[in-house]
């Protein structure tokens, strides 16, 4: 490039604030002066005077500098940012009335404000950067599965996890590093279809070694949902979507054959409570006095001491003692973030970046569908939290890295970008 050129695009870039935006810029330039240079020494201009022409024909770098300032300017989604929060905070009301120590509570507003945090960190980072590690990222998320099936350090509800200072990693807590690598596979011009198939294959056998229906349930529904919104032809589409229905059916099906006399009486308890009111039933008994006793304005009445009040049950909670004035408030509040991330999907023309974010919406949408569910009796009762609200420094974390990653991809879905 010539000192005239590189002159005139310095003098643009110090009316650019956004170090991403003036990247974008330089690039889009740099082409649009190539072009228009090579347009004019076509008509006979020399090679100078075609760049003294092109650059002139740019107009004012003050005028450019600030047009491209203003429509790159990294975006910041309020309307997202302030339901987040509104939900997050919620998380404090149901340990009000939970019988525990005060910690409990200065706990959760200490999960709150590290979880607002991470959802900015993320925002702040770009997300573009990562999409050259996607097989870095799937090796991570294979040896995590791994070590889960051979090395877990306990177990928590039966289920294998692994400790790690205040964290806990289950099979759960690695669905955002495979919606990640997915997300960046899929977004590719061509993605193979026996890779495709063969990395679900795989990943899925390793989900079933953790004996955890739920983790398999929301980690298929994820590549299918992204599956199904990708540039993936037919014959990938329908094949893939094939082999997760099948092998999600042969895992129940050898999952309740395998189950026994417990399945049974668990369903049985679902359908008929009051036949299994000592042990299985109780729980479903204890949520229909909970819905018919909360009222429109709450009930103070009983203190329950359960820890699922604070986490699976966490919407019962927040019914009986609040209400169902309260409860309602909070359902519109979780659609209206579900709607508002689908909103944000429609907008963004990067690949990778709507992957993204409807891979983020697949997994809020399906546990807050679920778990609401639970609490109406509706379907069976499982370990299914709800998110942002139920406690947790995991969850929190990783629920919080999700929205992040959505405000992310927003804040820069003006920049010129290449899928």
């Amino acid at each position: 490039m010539t000192n005239l050129k590189e002159s005139f695009l310095l003098e643009v870039m110090q009316y650019i604030k956004s170090k991403d935006a003036k990247e974008a810029v330089r690039k889009e330039l740099s082409y649009h002066l190539k072009m228009s240079q090579s347009e004019l020494i076509g008509k006979g201009a020399t090679e100078k005077e075609a760049e003294q022409q092109a650059i002139k024909q740019m107009g004012s770098p003050i005028e450019l500098g600030s047009y491209f300032n203003k429509l790159y300017r990294p975006l910041f989604d309020w309307k997202l940012f302030c339901l987040f929060t509104t939900i997050i905070l919620i998380g404090i009301l149901p340990l009000l009335h939970i019988q525990a120590d005060f910690s409990v509570v200065s706990n959760q507003i200490m999960f709150i404000i590290l979880g607002i945090f991470i959802a900015l960190s993320v925002m702040l980072f770009d997300y573009r950067k990562i999409k050259n590690f996607g097989w870095l990222i799937l090796i991570t998320g294979f040896v995590l599965l791994l070590a889960l099936n051979f090395f877990p350090s306990t177990t928590v509800n039966g289920l294998f996890v692994i400790r790690f200072l205040s964290f806990t990693i289950s099979g759960a807590s690695l669905l955002p590093v495979f919606l990640v690598f997915w997300a960046i596979y899929l977004s590719k011009d061509k993605p193979k279809r026996m890779v495709v198939i063969s990395i679900y294959l795989l990943s899925f056998l390793l989900f079933v070694g953790l004996a955890n229906l739920t983790d398999i349930f929301l980690y298929s529904l994820l590549v299918l949902t992204l599956i199904v919104v990708s540039s993936v032809n037919n014959k990938t589409l329908y094949p893939s979507i094939g082999v997760s229905l099948g092998l999600l059916l042969t895992f129940i099906i050898i999952f309740f054959v395998s189950a026994g006399a417990d399945l049974k009486r668990r369903i049985l308890s679902f359908l008929h409570p009051e036949n299994y009111a000592e042990n299985e039933g109780y729980i479903y008994l204890l949520l229909k006095d909970i819905r018919s006793s909360g009222g429109w304005f709450g009930n103070s009445s009983v203190q329950f001491n359960q820890v699922e009040m604070s986490t699976d049950l966490v919407l019962a909670n927040i019914t009986y003692y609040y209400g169902w004035i309260v409860a309602s408030l909070v359902f519109v509040i979780i659609l209206l973030l579900v709607w508002r991330m689908i909103v944000l999907s429609t907008q963004i023309k990067d690949k990778f970046g709507k992957l993204l974010i409807l891979g983020v919406c697949s997994l809020l949408s399906v546990q807050f569908i679920y778990n609401i569910g639970m609490i109406l009796g509706l379907v069976p009762v499982i370990y299914m939290s709800l998110p942002f609200i139920s406690y947790g420094l995991t969850p929190t974390v990783l629920n919080s890295l999700l929205i992040g990653i959505v405000l992310s991809v927003y804040r820069r879905k003006n920049l010129v970008l290449t899928s």
